[in-house]
């Protein structure tokens, strides 16, 4: 369980013992406002959460009807972490996760107070290539996470794969990436499919190009033979390994916009951060 927002909660600081008859002792003929649903309660080190059912009314305070005990001191945490966004279920649930307690009371970000009860989270793997790193695609997804996201608890997952490794497995005199990207750095004689470098034919002979399909496509229209290729593609390499879903990767086959296949949301390469929300909406089910 997990607020909407945090203006659902209200906080309480109370001098008796948090227990069930306590706390439903204390809220018994009181009013709230109209946008509580929950309280959470403090009493020294202890602290509490209860769910609360208003009466229906068109008055801002309204008649408490029911009180409904969440989570008593016993199994319940309380954190101060200034860093923290409380309104990130992916981020609560992690803590409450690191915190092996049913409940988290969190005070956050701003001052803000929430909590988080146990719930089971959407699994996410992200499969990326690097450099550069971290994975720019595991970057995009926590940011969504935290923004467009909010509401969904996600445990994320990163499988990278280090093109400079693939390099290290050619056998031949010169490297060939589609372009250039920071910390690449493994080869030998490193080139840019990007940057066309004129080669000669000995020097073609030499070349392994670490792409795709569609980089032996553009090498073949540029120096009008096949290259020898190592396959970086993600969507080949996630088949081979048989990884499981939901996965998140990118693939420079897709454009705009985001495809769905099966378990996998593919992104282009140089995905924004709404093709990655969409994404992720579309296989969070």
């Amino acid at each position: 369980m997990f607020p909407v927002h945090c203006k659902e909660v209200s906080v309480k600081t109370v001098s008796f013992e948090l227990n069930e008859a306590n706390i439903k002792r204390f809220l018994a003929g009181k009013r709230a406002y109209i946008r509580t649903r929950y309280y959470v309660f403090n009493s020294g080190s202890d602290w509490a959460v209860a769910l609360i059912v208003r009466k229906t009314s068109n008055d801002v305070l309204q008649e408490i009807a029911s009180v409904h005990i969440l989570s008593l001191p016993k199994d319940t945490a309380f954190i101060e972490d200034p860093s923290l966004d409380v309104l990130s279920a992916s981020s609560m649930g992690a803590m409450r996760a690191a915190k092996d307690k049913k409940c988290i009371v969190v005070r956050g970000r701003s001052e803000h107070v929430s909590f988080f009860i146990d719930e089971p989270p959407y699994d996410l793997t992200i499969f990326d290539v690097v450099p550069p790193e971290p994975s720019k695609l595991e970057g995009l997804v926590h940011n969504v996470l935290e923004t467009d996201l909010q509401d969904r608890y996600v445990r994320v997952k990163v499988l990278t794969l280090d093109l400079n490794s693939l390099a290290n497995s050619a056998e031949s005199g010169i490297t060939m990436y589609p372009c250039r990207a920071s910390g690449l750095k493994a080869g030998k004689n490193v080139v840019y499919l990007d940057e066309t470098p004129e080669l000669s034919p000995q020097q073609l002979d030499e070349v392994t190009l670490i792409g795709c399909s569609l980089s032996e496509r553009i090498f073949e229209a540029v120096y009008g033979r096949r290259p020898r290729l190592i396959n970086m593609c993600p969507q080949d390499l996630i088949r081979e390994h048989s990884i499981q879903g939901p996965v998140l990767l990118k693939c420079c086959k897709v454009k705009e916009g985001f495809e769905v296949k099966g378990s996998y949301g593919v992104v282009p390469w140089g995905a924004r951060a709404k093709e990655v929300s969409d994404a992720l909406r579309a296989i969070l089910r």
